[in-house]
C-alpha cells in the first residue's frame, strides 16, 4: 500500500501508512522538518472499514475530533497494523525502542515520552492534551 497524504485547512499534514518499513521511512524523513509528529498505531481495517481492534474502534472518533485543533504545521501519521503481524511477539513495533508498543491503539508524539496507550486513546481530554502540550 502506498502512503497517502492529506492537508487539513489548519496545515496539519495527515499521513497513512501500513507496515513497519513504510512507517520508519516516513517518520525518519519527517524528523528534519522540526515540526511536531504525532502517530496513531491502530489495528488495520477490514473491507467494511472496521478495525479488528475494539479499543481502536472506540479511539478513532476521539482522535479524529482532536485533530481539528491540533497544532498548525504538524504531522499526523496513522499506522495500520495487521492482526497476525501484531500478534507476533517479535513484531518490530514491539521491539523498536522508539515505539516499544505494548497496546493498540497507541498515540504518541515522535521522539518524545508523551504517549497514550489502549483505552487512554478514547479519553478526549488526554488526547487533546497530547496534541496541544508543548514538549
Amino acid at each position: 500500500m502506498r502512503a497517502s497524504l492529506v492537508r487539513f485547512a489548519k496545515m496539519v499534514v495527515k499521513h497513512k501508512v501500513t507496515g513497519y518499513e513504510e512507517f520508519t521511512k516516513l517518520a525518519e524523513s519527517l524528523e528534519s522538518t522540526g515540526e511536531p509528529v504525532h502517530i496513531l498505531f491502530t489495528g488495520s481495517k477490514d473491507e467494511n472499514g472496521e478495525s479488528w481492534c475494539p479499543y481502536c474502534v472506540k479511539a478513532a472518533p476521539v482522535v479524529t475530533k482532536a485533530l481539528e485543533t491540533a497544532p498548525e504545521k504538524s504531522h499526523f501519521i496513522t499506522v495500520e497494523i495487521e492482526r497476525p503481524f501484531w500478534k507476533d511477539l517479535n513484531c518490530p513495533f514491539r521491539k523498536d525502542p522508539r515505539t516499544h508498543l505494548v497496546f493498540l491503539p497507541t498515540l504518541l508524539r515522535w521522539r518524545s515520552p508523551q504517549r497514550l496507550d489502549g483505552s487512554q486513546c478514547a479519553n478526549a481530554d488526554l488526547v487533546d492534551m497530547l496534541f496541544q502540550d508543548e514538549d
